[in-house]
């Protein structure tokens, strides 16, 4: 009868009597919302902004380098090798430097400018959260590094939460250290521009 005592010893510990029903269990914390993409963009509009960031939503790929070359104002920038840069001419932009792929190479330049561009893995709407996966295309000094950070991203980034984006695949998140949430900084200006 030692299964008898171990569930004993558990109710106990639980705070339940034998053949008490268990109590109802809590709300989940995190839901995946059904919000409309309007709805998603103006909850992650709200929660960027409370951290710092300037939100940038443009309507076309040439809308984007152009607000780019605004943000840049004729300086130096570090770019990273996301595919949505290429696509709106970004890397061809006047002072833009990319395509590393010996890391003290990118150390050293990253020494000498003060603006990143880069993408992102995704965008939490009720958090404000802009989440990073850390690749050789994207390496965490040109976003997490320099003084100006400009992100460049689609729509279809934004998901309603983390529960939403766990849900995608949740085995993607096994290492921590290529993955990142950033909600704002103080020592860092972030500017998105959502396509």
């Amino acid at each position: 009868m030692a299964g008898d005592a171990l569930l004993e010893s558990l109710r106990l510990a639980l705070g339940r009597k034998k053949f008490q029903k268990p109590s109802t269990p809590p709300e989940p914390l995190l839901v995946v919302r059904n919000w409309t993409m309007e709805e998603r963009l103006e909850r992650f509009r709200a929660a960027f902004e409370e951290h710092g960031g300037a939100l940038h939503v443009v309507s076309s790929e040439q809308e984007a380098r152009t607000l780019v070359a605004e943000l840049l104002a004729g300086r130096e920038a570090l770019a990273s090798g996301a595919p949505v840069l290429a696509e709106c001419g970004v890397l061809g932009l006047a002072g833009v430097q990319s395509g590393f792929t010996d890391p003290e190479l990118l150390g050293n330049a990253a020494q000498t400018v003060r603006i990143g561009i880069s993408s992102c893995y995704s965008l939490l709407a009720e958090s404000g959260e802009v989440v990073l996966r850390f690749t050789p295309e994207e390496p965490r000094c040109i976003s997490m590094g320099l003084p100006i950070w400009v992100i460049v991203a689609s729509r279809r980034k934004l998901l309603a939460n983390l529960d939403e984006l766990l849900g995608l695949n949740p085995r993607s998140f096994e290492s921590s250290s290529e993955t990142a949430l950033i909600a704002g900084s103080e020592r860092q200006e972030i500017h998105l521009i959502l396509i």
